[in-house]
């Protein structure tokens, strides 16, 4: 796999109609801020545009908003012509159907994809590669490449950008932040991002319910002192006992380590039937990116996760097992 050239990259999406824009599951800033500020750009560019999760928006983003957006195959256009997944490394990533969908359309029909990401490990077999494990959220890279265009990025465009940095950086006190992040942030400030309005949604607290459902979070917490390790979980009971979502347990692991003491923040969040989704961070103490494929997951080398079939206790007791290896 190389990675194309910004100018191939702007020349073959300037060369099509109608484009998909695809991202992984269970979206977060970077993806739904990639995928929106990019959908934005190419309509004002006169390409259709339309973007796929096989998720909601999360209500923290609702304040951003595209024309064509898809839960459902269903409702994708027949004449796509070209598809361009961003933040993810592996086709699975976007869920069973999308999944099947592009293997059809990439490796059985030879149809056009590029792939815009930052995370480590990329298992996309076939495509137009942009992947730069140095970039802070995958936002950068499209800002990259848009810069590059004659059409000036618009203040909407911009805000959506933003909104990747701001929230995989956590405004900027994550590991990742480099002197890139500052730089295009400063630039799409410039261009007109409202970072008031993206402050506003990304780090409202919400209301009560949210906060009682983090109380029960929090007294789960498990401290592994030689490890530096502080691990919490939830139930499915916490949502359901608190009237909450799983959007409301947005950014505890985040929360984890900037405690002192604790260099990697693990939360588990049961998903269905001894079935549970990981998530982890660090500051920069561990490879996570390393960690997580132990377990079939991936990510980066700060922030990675992956989901585990069987017992809590089973899970919590392999995690640390791990991890002392």
């Amino acid at each position: 796999m190389n990675n194309s050239t910004i100018e191939e990259l702007k020349l073959l999406i300037l060369s099509k109609k109608k484009v998909l824009i695809i991202s992984h599951y269970n979206p977060d800033g970077d993806a739904i801020g990639s995928s929106f500020g990019l959908a934005n750009y190419l309509e004002l560019n006169n390409i259709e545009s339309h973007v796929y999760n096989k998720h909601k928006v999360p209500e923290y983003l609702s304040f951003l908003s595209i024309k064509n957006f898809h839960n459902s195959l269903e409702t994708i256009p027949n004449d796509i012509d070209l598809y361009i997944a961003l933040d993810l490394n592996d086709l699975e990533r976007s869920g069973d159907q999308m999944m099947e969908y592009l293997k059809n359309k990439i490796y059985e029909k030879n149809e056009t994809l590029i792939v815009l990401d930052h995370h480590e490990n990329n298992k996309i077999e076939s495509g137009h590669f942009m992947i730069d494990t140095s970039a802070s959220s995958t936002g950068i890279i499209i800002y990259r490449i848009l810069s590059k265009f004659e059409k000036k990025i618009d203040t909407k465009t911009a805000t959506c950008l933003l909104t990747t940095i701001i929230t995989d950086t956590s405004s900027f006190k994550n590991s990742n932040s480099n002197i890139e992040s500052f730089k295009v942030s400063s630039n799409l400030f410039q261009l007109g991002a409202d970072l008031q309005l993206i402050n506003k949604n990304i780090f409202k607290l919400g209301n009560i319910k949210k906060l009682k459902l983090r109380n029960k979070i929090h007294s789960t917490l498990l401290f592994v002192e030689d490890l530096k390790l502080a691990i919490c979980y939830a139930t499915n009971d916490f949502y359901s006992d608190t009237a909450t979502s799983k959007e409301d347990s947005e950014g505890i692991p985040n929360g984890l380590i900037f405690y002192d003491d604790v260099e990697i923040g693990i939360f588990i969040r049961e998903i269905g039937d001894d079935k549970w989704k990981i998530s982890t961070r660090t500051n920069n103490y561990i490879d996570l990116s390393i960690f997580a494929g132990i377990f079939g997951g991936g990510g980066h080398k700060n922030a990675s996760g992956f989901s585990f079939d069987g017992k809590l206790e089973n899970l919590i007791d392999k995690i640390i097992e791990t991890l002392k290896k």
